[in-house]
């Protein structure tokens, strides 16, 4: 199997649930988020396991040819600098998810995540 079809296959359903919890269960996530931002050791281990699944990403994954590849390798990055923020400057996540919140962005990241997932999803399972 290929590996960009092997990380759709993970990342599409993957995302495909966040973005359909994201509209189905809105305050559940912004409490998850608070609940992280409240707890410096949850912070930090997240930060640590979205670093190093990042890498691992890296690692498999960095192509840049077709739009499958590109998303994918895109994922991979953001995963590592969203955990690399986390780890090195907490208070810099605090901020960015704060204004994301007051910004009510919350639901174009939910439509952007489940346009992701459901592309994903349809390049893994039915093209």
């Amino acid at each position: 199997m290929d590996v960009t079809i092997f990380l759709a296959a993970i990342w599409g359903p993957t995302l495909l649930a966040v973005g359909l919890g994201v509209f189905l269960s809105r305050s559940y996530y912004v409490r998850i988020y608070r609940d992280i931002e409240k707890s410096a050791f949850a912070a930090l281990i997240f930060g640590m396991a979205a670093m190093a699944a990042g890498l691992a990403q890296m690692q498999l994954h960095t192509v840049w040819d077709t739009a499958p590849q590109v998303l994918i390798s895109l994922l991979g990055w953001a995963l590592f600098l969203k955990g690399a923020v986390f780890t090195i400057m907490p208070r810099l996540a605090d901020r960015g998810g704060d204004f994301a919140l007051g910004a009510k962005l919350v639901p174009l990241a939910g439509t952007l995540t489940l346009l992701a997932g459901a592309y994903l999803s349809y390049v893994a399972y039915l093209a």
